[in-house]
């Protein structure tokens, strides 16, 4: 039975009292969560690390457990102090949440052939890297990786026939349907690689509000059916709501309609 999670940027407005929050959503039935801003080269070590150890240690408190995070990935020379970050903050699984999540890429790396072999490489060099140190990679999609590449394949696709089977496919179901794919067919078209998925509904366009789990337009429960032998968390999100709407009864609606689903969630 998959777990329900939750990407902690659907709070980032209200995770002033982080230990708070974080005991709020288990108390609506959010088992797991998935941190975001990790990776943050900016900072020096020892702040780094401090991040990385207090929250951890408010998500222990809260008695939930870490999925992953979306993190910004670190340069192939020198690695070392991301991967200490990541046991720091317990942290099993490192996704890239966008393209220019790797050093020295940009959001339109997987619109070339060249540009995605390109980022493939370096995205299994860290994942080869990574594992040494009992961590795993992954990406994360959003709707532009749908972009025709020279020989008329999406990017998303060859991304995936280029990248070693350790890499972790997080599918954002809302997102692929944003941009004109069915969310079940690229679940199922990857297949055991799809660990994670976004469970995020709403009108699936750009700039929209989005809405709880199973009260927009999103083909969320063919998708989740479709993975149903390989995903491990459903990972509730939202982007942005409508003005006025609380996002904590977003969080509690999207956990009841998962719960409700034939095989449920814990």
């Amino acid at each position: 039975m998959p777990a329900i999670g939750l990407q902690l940027y659907t709070l980032m407005n209200v995770l002033e009292d982080r230990p708070a929050t974080l005991a709020r959503i288990a108390d609506l039935g959010v088992t797991s969560v998935e941190p975001f801003r990790l990776g943050r080269s900016e900072l020096n070590r020892a702040a780094r690390l401090a991040e990385a150890r207090s929250l951890k240690a408010d998500i222990d408190a809260a008695g939930l457990t870490v999925s992953s995070t979306h993190a910004r990935l670190p340069d192939a020379e020198d690695p070392g102090w991301f991967f200490e970050e990541m046991t720091e903050a317990g942290v099993p699984i490192a996704i890239a949440s966008t393209p220019e999540a790797l050093p020295g890429f940009t959001r339109d790396a997987l619109v070339s052939a060249d540009g995605v072999g390109r980022y493939a490489d370096r995205l299994n060099a860290l994942a080869e890297a990574a594992a040494a140190h009992g961590l795993r990679v992954g990406y994360h999609n959003h709707d532009w990786e749908w972009t025709p590449i020279e020989d008329g394949r999406y990017g998303y696709d060859v991304l995936w026939d280029a990248l070693d089977p350790s890499v972790v496919a997080e599918v954002d179901l809302y997102w692929a349907q944003t941009a004109g794919q069915v969310p079940a067919e690229v679940v199922a078209r990857l297949g055991e690689r799809v660990e994670l998925v976004h469970v995020k509904d709403g009108p699936a366009l750009r700039g929209e509000p989005q809405v709880a789990a199973g009260q927009g337009t999103v083909a969320l429960a063919d998708a989740l059916d479709a993975g149903r032998d390989s995903i491990r968390v459903h990972i509730i999100e939202a982007d942005g709501i409508a003005e006025g709407a609380d996002i904590f009864d977003l969080v509690g609606e999207s956990v009841a309609w998962l719960k409700e689903r034939p095989g449920g969630g814990a």
